[in-house]
């Protein structure tokens, strides 16, 4: 069976999910060809089914990958599909996840070109710092924590919303001691859990893991995910806020790092999953 996993031509760190994905993929049978989302070389109008994997600097180009994503979706299967991905593109899915009671971290959208201003959302949060980031982003693309008296605070924020809507966000101090924790789903259930470092813009990835999953981490994450059915993959990152309750920080539906080689079987229960799929 033919397949494409979608990466992109300058990768902006190394993908540790692709030698056991390829792997995986090659023991279930499929003919898999790594392919750059944004290569004109490809011909993605070929009947070829997608995979989403590493299209890691598609935040710079967002309306070009939309574009992507319809015109790959016309053709074959895409997974995740079209519209599940669309609609996670932009993170004030997290307003949306707020309004259907999921337990979020306390987020602000600033529009773009709005008139800016910081510390007044966060004062009755008590948040000694706060985390300004782009609404579309990758990674740790355009993360900053200030203080919320600082005048770069404000710098960034305009920075950011002269580009596009921005998130104004209380940074939770479990993050430094407990960790983040990135919750896995493959194929119908939760697999597994690892705990990231804080990152921010320009930092590098430091996990560890895996780690059990608590009841109410696993309790938020099902909860986050339960509008989207049977998907093939996702994961959802949680911190703990002062009363050290979980809090979804992201809901990632795109192309989010799987961690692969921390959860043995976990790219064999993917490429099951994607085979039954096709």
């Amino acid at each position: 069976m033919k397949l494409r996993v979608a990466t992109c031509l300058t990768l902006p760190e190394v993908d540790a999910d692709e030698a056991p994905l390829a792997a995986a993929l090659a023991r279930a049978g499929f003919e898999a060809v790594l392919a750059a989302w944004d290569d004109p070389e490809v011909d993605w109008d070929a009947p070829i089914p997608t995979v989403l994997r590493s299209t890691w600097n598609y935040a710079l180009e967002v309306e070009r990958f939309a574009a992507w994503i319809d015109r790959v979706s016309a053709a074959a299967p895409l997974l995740n599909p079209r519209e599940v991905v669309r609609d996670n593109l932009h993170k004030r899915y997290l307003l949306a996840l707020q309004a259907r009671g999921v337990p979020i971290i306390p987020t602000t959208l600033v529009e773009r070109h709005a008139t800016c201003t910081v510390a007044s959302p966060f004062v009755s949060h008590g948040a000694a710092r706060i985390v300004i980031k782009p609404e579309v982003g990758a990674g740790s693309l355009g993360a900053r924590v200030f203080a919320p008296s600082d005048p770069a605070a404000l710098a960034h924020l305009q920075a950011l919303t002269w580009r596009g809507a921005a998130l104004v966000q209380p940074y939770f101090e479990s993050v430094t001691s407990y960790g983040e924790r990135s919750l896995v789903w493959i194929d119908g259930e939760l697999s597994h859990a690892i705990r990231k470092a804080p990152r921010l813009d320009g930092d590098s990835e430091n996990i560890e893991g895996p780690f059990p999953i608590a009841d109410d981490e696993r309790t938020v994450a099902l909860a986050a995910l339960a509008p989207y059915g049977d998907l093939l993959y996702a994961r959802v990152d949680l911190a703990r806020d002062p009363d050290h309750q979980p809090r979804v920080m992201e809901l990632e539906l795109v192309e989010p790092s799987l961690f692969f080689g921390r959860q043995p079987g976990s790219a064999d229960r993917f490429a099951a999953g994607l085979r039954r799929r096709l």
